[in-house]
């Protein structure tokens, strides 16, 4: 079996071009980051209708998909539907060169990917088998030797979605769980499977339900909407007076946000606190925020607003 390791070594020895296009001494120790350029690279080989080098990219891409790790697997499968997703949106002509030119049985994991995100925008159930044998609890500091694992695991998959988050460092993350202000999944063998954390802003006013993240082995079957779900019970015990409110890009996220209570706010109704905003530099919108004065981006602006219980006393 191909290690993760050793698939992005496999890569760069193939295709030492990329180290040139990338301008880096070597591809990168991410495998995510690997097999994704591979992917991009193969669709400019598409794109040019470059039969022999699209084969080439193809070949490897089957030989790591067929004797990789099932990160390896997962890999190849995100990064080829987010690669070639775009000639779906094209006309007949471009899809019939997509047909042509990509394998059969990788066309087959291509329709399938499709059929799986399209059931997942729709707010279908998918595949629940895996989360029988997995755990989602608060963390604690015995849960630290994962932290370098998520905080990967965080910037891989923000690169793959081809947008930025606010970086999290692994000690950062090791803080949240010390303070009781995160979730955690792991399956029975003690594989890390997904993580989110809880911040606190202006004196309590506001929490965010930040940094969800979940493994590329155990997606689309129901560990997110488990993680979310407790990440927002977390925050509802730890701060019941305060709103939580949630950023972001995605379609699912949203669903989950609405069905806890969430509601689609403006950014002026949640925090306006600068660190805050400021933990957007990294993302590749960032100068679009700073263009509206934080007051609107790309971004969804969520909100759940406690009901508060007012005390009365007898006289």
């Amino acid at each position: 079996m191909i290690s993760q390791l050793e698939g992005t070594k496999l890569i760069e020895s193939e295709f030492p071009e990329l180290d040139r296009l990338y301008k880096r001494n070597s591809l990168s120790s991410d495998i995510y980051n690997s097999v994704q350029r591979l992917l991009d690279f193969s669709k400019e080989a598409v794109l040019d209708y470059n039969l022999n080098l699209s084969r080439k990219c193809f070949d490897l891409a089957k030989r790591l998909y067929n004797q990789g790790d099932l990160i390896i697997r997962s890999a190849i499968e995100k990064s080829f539907i987010s690669s070639f997703s775009t000639f779906l949106q094209k006309d007949e002509v471009e899809k019939k060169r997509l047909k042509f030119f990509i394998p059969d049985d990788f066309y087959s994991i291509y329709l399938k990917e499709l059929d799986n995100s399209l059931a997942l925008r729709e707010g279908n159930v998918l595949d629940y088998s895996n989360i029988q044998n997995i755990t989602v609890r608060m963390a604690t500091c015995d849960d630290a030797k994962y932290a370098k694992q998520i905080t990967d695991e965080m910037e891989s998959s923000a690169i793959m979605r081809g947008c930025g988050i606010s970086k999290r460092t692994p000690s950062s993350i090791i803080k949240k769980m010390k303070e009781g202000k995160a979730v955690i999944a792991l399956t029975t063998e003690n594989e890390w499977v997904g993580f989110s954390y809880i911040e606190v802003w202006q004196n309590r006013e506001f929490v965010s339900n930040s940094g969800l993240i979940v493994s590329p082995a155990y997606r689309k079957c129901g560990v997110a909407k488990a993680i979310k779900e407790k990440i927002f019970d977390l925050s509802r015990q730890r701060f019941p007076n305060a709103k939580i409110f949630s950023i972001t890009t995605g379609l699912a996220v949203m669903k989950m946000n609405s069905k806890l209570g969430f509601e689609t706010v403006t950014y002026s109704e949640i925090t306006t606190e600068k660190k805050f905003w400021e933990g957007c530099k990294s993302c590749v919108n960032y100068n679009a925020l700073q263009s509206k004065g934080c007051k609107n981006c790309f971004c969804t602006a969520m909100l759940y607003t406690p009901v508060i219980q007012k005390q009365f006393s007898d006289n």
